[in-house]
C-alpha cells in the first residue's frame, strides 16, 4: 500500500489539563509521545462504534442520493474501475458513488466516462486519483 494512504495528519486542539494528563502518561512510559496516545485513543473509540459503520454508511447513502439512481460504493478501500463506468454507459444509466474510507479512482477512467456515468459522489476519507479526475470528482461532491 503506498505511504500516503496509510496516516494524514490532523491538528487539534486540547484543553492544558487534558494535555497535562497525556504528558503525564507520556513520561510515566504509557506512550512513546503524545501522538502514540491520540491514535490509540481514537483507534479505541472508533473500535467502539465499529458496528454502527455499516448502518450509518446505508442511511447515509439513503439520505443523500435520489434512490431512482443505482449506487455502488462501500466501506474500506473501494477501487472504482473502468469496467465498472462502461457497464451503466452501455445502459446509458447514471450511478452514484459513496465511500468510507480510500476511493482509489483507476488509470483508464477518462474525465469523459466520469462525467457521463457518475451523478454525485460522496467520500468520507480520501480520494486517489489523476488530477483531471480529481478536478470532476470535486464538482460531483456534495
Amino acid at each position: 500500500m503506498d505511504a500516503s494512504v496509510k496516516s494524514e495528519k490532523v491538528t487539534i486542539n486540547v484543553g492544558t489539563m487534558d494535555l497535562a494528563k497525556i504528558d503525564l502518561l507520556v513520561d510515566s512510559l504509557e506512550y512513546s509521545n503524545r501522538s502514540d496516545f491520540c491514535r490509540i485513543a481514537i483507534r479505541e473509540l472508533l473500535e467502539k462504534y465499529n458496528d454502527d459503520f455499516e448502518k450509518l454508511h446505508a442511511q447515509n447513502e439513503k439520505i443523500q442520493f435520489d434512490s431512482e439512481i443505482p449506487s455502488i460504493g462501500g466501506i474500506g478501500i473501494i477501487r472504482l474501475s473502468c469496467e465498472q463506468l462502461k457497464e451503466f454507459l452501455q445502459k446509458s444509466q447514471k450511478v452514484n458513488v459513496m465511500v468510507t474510507g480510500i476511493l482509489v479512482v483507476d488509470r483508464s477512467i477518462t474525465a469523459e466516462l466520469l462525467e457521463a456515468t457518475v451523478q454525485n459522489i460522496k467520500v468520507y476519507g480520501k480520494i486517489q486519483a489523476q488530477p483531471d479526475i480529481l478536478a470532476i470528482i470535486k464538482n460531483k461532491q456534495f
